[in-house]
């Protein structure tokens, strides 16, 4: 089995599917795929791409954890804080040890268990105000006597799924007691399929997409073409096209003047399938060839 971390360094982390498979991740009481997890990180672990496969809620309980969506809105979530994460989003996870252990309770519902709660509204106040797309929530001691109880029952080994959805239940009406707002976004979460869309900054910010097309980081994005060069622009105000050239011819220069690589090599590295457009467009970026760089060195 391996830890959230060896996991994470290579895949986005889906969940809660791949929570069964973590070293480090305690599965307290689970039904399907509706439950209650428990993570106790000790060292750093930034950088976690991670996949809402349904509606959940992160609870932390000690340290603090930093949420980012796929537009770079960034979330801090200290102790005792909840935030409630709806179906189908791409997020990214950062937590910094300062002095204590990031220690965070993961609960997943089910469509029929948000249903049921859902029903305890009347269908016109739920469609009433705007509604953030993350809803974090400021908890307090009665929570914990929750996740208490939780930990107690783990020890009876109690994992019936009646008293699963009960205390998935009880969860959800006790956040409601600190904001409603959790019956329009458990509601909206049930309505809504997302697509899928990572966040920018943080996908390119990795060399190994300098190989792909415009389309092929769209697609990675989650995005179409279109929406893609919309978004890009917003954040980088240039042309993908561009920005991209820019960054390959960029490490281009890196690769030749410190490594042994020819310039044929560095060309199909940076996914130039002609040589010849390479070296021209080497040349208009930095008024030298490639192979006079490299004789310089």
């Amino acid at each position: 089995m391996k830890t959230v971390s060896e996991y994470s360094q290579r895949n986005i982390l889906i969940i809660p599917q791949s929570l069964y498979d973590m070293s480090d991740i305690q599965q307290l009481m689970y039904d399907g795929n509706s439950g209650v997890f428990y993570k106790d990180l000790k060292q750093d672990l930034v950088d976690v791409e991670f996949y809402t496969n349904i509606p959940c809620v992160v609870y932390i309980e000690s340290g603090q954890e930093t949420i980012t969506t796929s537009d770079n809105k960034t979330h801090e979530l200290p102790a005792r804080t909840a935030i409630f994460l709806p179906q189908g989003l791409n997020l990214h996870s950062d937590y910094v040890k300062v002095t204590e252990n990031l220690k965070a309770y993961l609960i997943f519902f089910t469509d029929d268990v948000l249903t049921d709660f859902i029903s305890a509204k009347k269908t016109n106040e739920l469609n009433k105000g705007d509604q953030p797309e993350l809803l974090k929530i400021q908890c307090d001691s009665l929570i914990e006597v929750y996740f208490s109880s939780l930990q107690l029952l783990k020890k009876k080994i109690c994992n019936s799924p009646a008293l699963v959805r009960i205390k998935l239940l009880e969860f959800l009406h006790l956040l409601s007691l600190y904001d409603e707002r959790i019956f329009q976004a458990a509601f909206q979460s049930s309505k809504t399929s997302n697509s899928p869309k990572r966040n920018l900054t943080r996908l390119l910010n990795n060399s190994d997409i300098l190989k792909l097309t415009i389309s092929d980081l769209a697609n990675l994005s989650g995005r179409s073409n279109s929406t893609f060069t919309r978004d890009f622009k917003a954040i980088y105000d240039i042309a993908p096209k561009q920005w991209l050239q820019n960054k390959r011819l960029d490490r281009a220069y890196e690769q030749l003047t410190n490594t042994e690589l020819t310039v044929t090599h560095v060309a199909a590295d940076l996914g130039y399938e002609n040589v010849s457009h390479f070296i021209k467009s080497f040349k208009e970026k930095y008024n030298i060839t490639p192979k006079q760089l490299k004789q310089s060195n």
